[in-house]
């Protein structure tokens, strides 16, 4: 019995690290391009009258073609003046997989507790939207 037991249990535990070490089991879809996180705070100078924020859109896998995303800011027509988003269209380019935008904010017109909700969109078929909520806080 002994001999069963023991060559057994090296199956089970090299199963074990295969299923954990499968890169497939990401907590991303298959052909995901957003967001890395749904949140982030970001930390701004209240004396400043501008600064900026960079944004990460990433993709799960690499392509061949070049892959075109929409980004919106929603936001309400009293706080048009707190930010601005500087490109509303973006690219991926073939066999990268991510891209950086950036987002003006205009601390001096910030309200407190303000939060900023971008919207990724992709631009082809079967592409699901992702949005990432960043909550401004002062020095």
């Amino acid at each position: 019995m002994k001999r069963f037991y023991s060559p057994a249990a090296g199956i089970l535990l090299a199963g074990l690290l295969f299923i954990a070490c499968d890169s497939e089991k990401d907590k991303y879809p298959k052909d995901y391009v957003g967001f890395k996180h749904s949140t982030e705070t970001h930390v701004y100078d209240k004396n400043a009258s501008e600064e900026t924020m960079t944004v990460k859109i990433m993709a799960v896998k690499k392509k061949d073609e070049d892959r075109e995303i929409k980004l919106s800011i929603n936001k309400s027509p009293i706080l048009e003046d707190a930010f601005k988003l500087t490109e509303t269209k973006m690219i991926i380019k073939a066999g990268k997989k991510e891209a950086s935008t950036t987002i003006k904010i205009y601390p001096r017109n910030v309200v407190s507790g303000m939060f900023i909700r971008l919207t990724c969109t992709p631009q082809w078929k079967g592409g699901e939207k992702s949005q990432l909520a960043i909550q401004l806080t002062p020095k």
